[in-house]
């Protein structure tokens, strides 16, 4: 899983516990990107301000503890270390990553602010400061902190 990278930011150890979609993640970077159901946040909010390519820089697990209890279940929940996350693309002001075949989507505000899901349960919340950075939080069975940093 390291060569995943991040597979963290949320992905908490949730992504790692939930059944993952039959659906492939698709490839390579397009140039627009199809707004999901899902997405989070409003089409009519949002702008381009923010548009580009950000690169991961790292994955922090801000976990209590290394291994959780299952809840009705016997078997415990590993929460594990990750490196970098993923590319997030930003375009027209939807964001968008790929992490274990969950597709992460939502839109910035004007202010900044994006939080992505994945429809299944999944959420990245965090904002983009006037550096081009976006620092995240993700919150599962474990919880991770991610921090993306847009391409010059």
């Amino acid at each position: 899983m390291k060569g995943l990278s991040l597979a963290s930011v949320a992905l908490f150890a949730v992504v790692a516990c939930t059944p993952q979609p039959s659906t492939p993640p698709t490839t390579g970077a397009a140039p627009a990107l199809t707004p999901a159901s899902y997405a989070s946040g409003s089409a009519a909010n949002t702008t381009p301000a923010f548009d580009g390519t950000y690169t991961g820089v790292g994955t922090q697990n801000i976990s209590q503890g290394n291994t959780l209890d299952v809840a009705g279940g016997n078997a415990p929940i590993t929460c594990q270390n990750y490196g970098v996350p993923p590319p997030l693309t930003i375009h027209n002001g939807l964001a968008q990553f790929q992490l274990l075949n969950y597709t992460f989507q939502g839109y910035v505000t004007p202010q900044g602010h994006l939080k992505m899901v994945t429809g299944f349960g999944h959420t990245v919340d965090g904002q983009i400061d006037n550096q081009g950075v976006y620092r995240a939080q993700g919150v599962g069975a474990c919880a991770y902190t991610a921090t993306w940093r847009k391409n010059a």
